[in-house]
């Protein structure tokens, strides 16, 4: 090479090199930047509160590494009670939360707000926290940095945020106990889809990212605009003297109810409400409050009715309801009636993230009959009423019931109330559960952070036989609220107001005393009771009477059943979250078991789903129990055979279509560590972290190339 050819490598090199870091630089701040505008768009999804001390608060005794800020908020009058003789009332004191990624849970902080002195402080190694604006920079920066996010999402300052970042578990994974977010994204492809990232705060990575269905908007008109509004108050009617106040997250706190001048309840609140979506599976830890995932939209309501009168207060996400994805609208209601009776109602309108899903609400009840001691509970059992001596979970609540239809009788004195609750589910399908808990301190009275889904948890870290006769006792109801897939419409994630919303009743009557039936009455009570399940029973049906899956065809049996929520089916499935993908089950099924044809092997694997386990499902081994065990019940011969048929022509080979009810694209699922799953798509090509790697590669190459020719110098030739 001749020297000025060298002379002109080396300023080429030396260009290139100059070029390719400001290239990389830009590319930083431009990521650095809509890592920014993510984080902006998050935080601005929570509605801030006037008087929340959490800025001020949110550095304070954070020195150890392992805490997390989740946020500081003033307590109500009610919530303050603990930590009165500390000098604590209505918005004096804060309760502070931090995340201990050390030893999980949370440390909880009472705080005197004039002098931001720690007047209390505990560890609860169960608690879970809710979402904030804290919380969510952390998540999205966390989330920015994976290559599965950004290869959906490209740049993820781009990204249209569904919903604020929530508190959510998995069955399958980490999930399940360690802390973990959601965050979650229009689709960017426009096809309505929603995208979940689900974080893992407590291991700093993304465990797992998925779809959710598109629906149609519904031709209804837009809600009257509202505002973010609660009305704190007392009311006296009918005997009844009963204030409320709104809370951070434990929904509407209604307390010192009394009737007639006499005691009945200190405190009912609502402090978590569980989102249970079998096809992913997990779901949410939802909360109700004015700081709260789900806040409250217009003023409390005190409604007359004809016999007494109701308060009742809405919580909603979004003014767009009912046209949106993965937004929530729950209503906490309590009733009184002028003979002393009440009735705590719950209502959730949907729609939700997905369908067949469960709703859970607790409800703690902090009863004193006449005051708080003495308390007595009784539990009908079989034949009579019969004292509850120790602590106690009960389920199912909605079975043998006494001779007037209740469960369970409270009394102190001359006040004696009987509990059960009412049916509200055409299908049968009402469920609950309760638990009787002796009153403690730090046990439900403090302001609480939702426990590991799908545990119960609270209250059931509590139940530690203690004796309730004759004590002060709290209880806990936690209704089960379920969509459904089949006719008649009822509680479906796709709303129609006023037709289809899910209510949950527990009915407390005032009575005189506790019936004895007779013996008549007994033997007419155990001739039409239910008839316990047999040992040789291999797929016991939810209910004596199970709805039958409605459809002609295999789409519509596919749809109706749920499957399509689950697994991915060839062109019609949009799931694969779940269970396997049968996009080629027809000859997959072929020699799975020794001597057992295709056709048999799949029939089988409906009608008795643990029959045979598949190998492998998206998120890990596939579990028994996970997919409905009615189907033999649900399904007659003839549709089960048409899903064989249908099942059996699938080798993978069938192009992906469209099917308007469920979305107009397959939903993929990218488990952590491996691509996406066969016959996906809908991936919008983006920029990815790994192109930072590219350009470093790249500026490597090019600088020893200016290291050789600044080393390998030709002399000068005379």
């Amino acid at each position: 090479m001749t020297p000025k050819l060298h002379r002109l490598a080396l300023r080429l090199c030396f260009t290139l090199l100059i070029l390719l870091i400001g290239n990389l630089l830009l590319s930083l701040w431009q990521q650095r930047a809509s890592i920014n505008l993510a984080i902006a768009k998050g935080q601005q999804l929570y509605m801030s509160t006037d008087g929340q001390p959490a800025e001020e608060l949110a550095n304070l005794n954070t020195a150890e590494s392992s805490l997390i800020f989740v946020n500081a908020l003033p307590l109500s009058l009610a919530e303050a009670r603990p930590w009165s003789e500390l000098g604590c009332t209505a918005n004096n004191c804060a309760h502070a939360t931090y995340f201990d990624r050390a030893s999980g849970g949370t440390v909880n902080q009472i705080i005197s707000l004039p002098d931001n002195a720690v007047l209390a402080e505990w560890h609860d190694v169960l608690a879970r926290p809710a979402g904030s604006s804290f919380v969510a920079e952390e998540a999205i920066r966390i989330a920015a940095n994976d290559p599965t996010v950004t290869a959906v999402l490209g740049d993820i300052g781009a990204g249209d945020p569904a919903m604020i970042p929530m508190s959510a578990w998995l069955a399958d994974g980490d999930c399940h106990e360690d802390w973990c977010v959601d965050l979650t994204f229009h689709s960017p492809s426009g096809d309505g889809r929603i995208f979940h990232v689900f974080v893992n705060m407590s291991q700093q990575t993304v465990a797992r990212a998925f779809y959710t269905r598109a629906r149609p908007d519904l031709d209804v008109a837009m809600p009257t605009s509202q505002r973010a509004a609660f009305t704190d108050g007392c009311h006296e009617q009918d005997g009844w003297n009963v204030c409320w106040e709104m809370t951070a997250h434990d929904g509407v706190l209604f307390r010192d109810a009394a009737y007639n001048d006499t005691t009945i309840f200190t405190s009912v609140k609502i402090p978590q409400i569980e989102a249970w979506y079998p096809s992913w599976p997990g779901g949410y830890r939802d909360e109700i409050g004015f700081s709260a995932t789900v806040p409250p939209f217009g003023d409390t309501i005190v409604n007359e009715l004809e016999d007494g009168f109701e308060v009742r207060q809405l919580f909603t996400e979004f003014t767009r309801w009912p046209n949106c994805i993965c937004c929530y609208r729950y209503e906490q209601i309590i009733r009184f009636f002028a003979d002393g009776s009440f009735e705590p109602r719950f209502v959730s309108y949907g729609p939700g993230c997905d369908d067949l899903s469960i709703y859970r609400p607790f409800w703690r009840i902090d009863v004193d009959l006449g005051g708080p001691e003495d308390d007595q509970v009784w539990l009908w059992q079989e034949t009579e009423w019969a004292e509850v001596e120790t602590e106690q979970e009960l389920f199912p609540f909605v079975d043998d019931l006494g001779p007037d239809g209740f469960k369970l009788a409270t009394g102190s004195g001359d006040l004696l109330y009987r509990w059960t609750m009412l049916p509200t589910d055409p299908l049968g399908l009402d469920e609950a559960r309760f638990f009787i808990l002796k009153e403690n301190e730090m046990e439900g009275e403090q302001p609480l952070s939702p426990g590991p889904g799908d545990t119960f948890q609270p209250p059931r870290q509590w139940l530690n036989n203690e004796a309730v006769f004759g004590e002060d006792i709290v209880l806990w109801y936690v209704p089960l609220l379920k969509t459904k897939k089949t006719e008649p419409i009822w509680c479906m994630p796709d709303p129609e107001p006023g037709i289809n919303q899910c209510e949950a009743i527990l009915r407390v009557e005032i009575t005189d005393e506790l019936p004895q039936p007779s013996a008549e009455e007994l033997a007419e009570m155990q001739a039409t009771a239910t008839p316990a399940p047999t040992d040789t029973a291999v797929t016991p049906a939810p209910s004596p009477t199970p709805r039958p899956v409605q459809g002609s065809t295999v789409e519509e049996i596919l749809l109706n059943a749920g499957c399509t929520s689950c697994h991915a089916i060839g062109p019609l499935g949009e799931a694969h979250k779940v269970g396997p993908d049968l996009s080629a089950i027809g000859y997959q099924a072929t020699g799975r078991i020794p001597d057992v044809s295709a056709a048999e092997y799949i029939r089988q694997s409906i009608v008795e789903p643990n029959y045979a386990l598949a190998p492998a499902c998206p998120n890990g081994p596939c579990l028994p129990n996970i997919m409905p065990q009615d189907y033999s019940q649900r399904l007659t011969a003839e549709q089960v055979e048409l899903i064989v048929d249908y099942l059996l022509k699938l080798d993978g080979t069938q192009p992906a279509g469209d099917f308007a009810v469920i979305g107009e694209e397959d939903t993929a699922v990218f488990p952590k560590g491996s691509s996406a799953a066969k016959g996906n798509s809908g991936i919008v090509p983006g920029v990815n972290t790994s192109s930072v790697s590219v350009q470093l590669i790249m500026i490597g190459v090019v600088f020893l190339l200016t290291l050789f020719l600044l080393w390998k110098r030709p002399y000068d030739e005379e």
